[in-house]
């Protein structure tokens, strides 16, 4: 932890803040989050139906579950971006089955894919390498970034359904009343907690080279901190100032969520390129080699 402190306070620096935002805008990270939030709008509502028809098969009421589980994410997403979700759910719902539900596997896994595949090359150019990886081996990262990404959804429910949970773990244990408010903050920081560490992991798969592995890293942790902060205004700016259906009319709300994935995309990259920043200045200062390229499987070959 002291280590990553020390790394905070060197990336927070004005000299290693002004080259983040030089290799920002060199490493056209704008135009690769916009690449990003097309191919995961893309993988976005596959997993949706993958979801809603798993709920349909393991859950007696998952009407009620998938309706609470849309209200309650306005607090993380644009109104009108949740609402388009709401609406994409219930019809899905009514049409759930075995079949959808294996479509909605292939096309989660394929557009996934896509989208992990524009992460990969994002990092990469944050790192300066070319990628030299085996087919196999990129499809083999790209399943694990899906899975994390799953992984991320599933402890983000903790904040979603947090009264609930709280309240079976108290019935289960008999804990006090004072569990509950404790749990109220508890599920936040776990959410928090999961997110960062979802994108050290991420920065950790996607380069293609060996880099030490952290658990907590300040790329990591600012990409969270922007993500949230990033979502709270344009929750705010959507709500008091956008006029975007009178400009976009029924597709405004398409607009406002793909906005936010670009936003957040965005934010997931600049992480990145801080992460690629420090290491680089960690070797110029200490004279050593911390990013090692891996081989191509042709050169190991020969």
């Amino acid at each position: 932890m002291g280590e990553f402190f020390s790394d905070l306070r060197s990336v927070l620096g004005l000299r290693a803040l002004v080259r983040v935002g030089r290799k920002v805008l060199d490493d056209d990270c704008p135009g690769l989050a916009g690449q990003l939030a097309y191919f995961t709008l893309f993988s976005l509502f596959p997993f949706l139906l993958f979801l809603v028809a798993l709920a349909g098969l393991v859950i007696d009421d998952p009407e009620s579950v998938l309706r609470t589980l849309t209200e309650r994410m306005q607090g993380l997403l644009p109104r009108d971006a949740v609402g388009l979700l709401a609406d994409y759910i219930d019809r899905t719902l009514r049409n759930a089955s075995s079949s959808v539900l294996f479509f909605g596997i292939l096309a989660t896994l394929w557009s996934g894919w896509a989208a992990a595949h524009a992460m990969i090359k994002a990092i990469n150019r944050a790192y300066e390498l070319q990628e030299t990886r085996a087919w196999w081996k990129l499809w083999g990262i790209s399943l694990l970034m899906i899975l994390g990404f799953m992984l991320v959804i599933a402890t983000l429910a903790l904040v979603v359904f947090g009264p609930e949970v709280g309240g079976y773990v108290q019935g289960l244990t008999g804990l006090p009343d004072a569990f509950l408010a404790l749990w109220g903050i508890l599920r936040w920081a776990l959410a928090f907690l999961a997110v960062t560490l979802a994108h050290n992991l991420l920065y950790y798969l996607a380069p293609n080279a060996r880099i030490p592995f952290k658990w907590i890293t300040p790329g990591g942790f600012t990409a969270t901190v922007l993500i949230l902060v990033s979502s709270a205004a344009l929750n705010l700016y959507v709500v008091n100032f956008a006029r975007y259906n009178q400009i976009y009319g029924q597709v405004g709300a398409i607009i406002v969520l793909m906005v936010w994935l670009y936003s957040t995309g965005l934010m997931v990259l600049i992480g990145a390129e801080m992460n690629a920043v420090l290491t680089r200045m960690a070797e110029e200062r200490k004279d050593i080699e911390i990013v090692q390229e891996e081989s191509s499987g042709n050169e190991k070959d020969g």
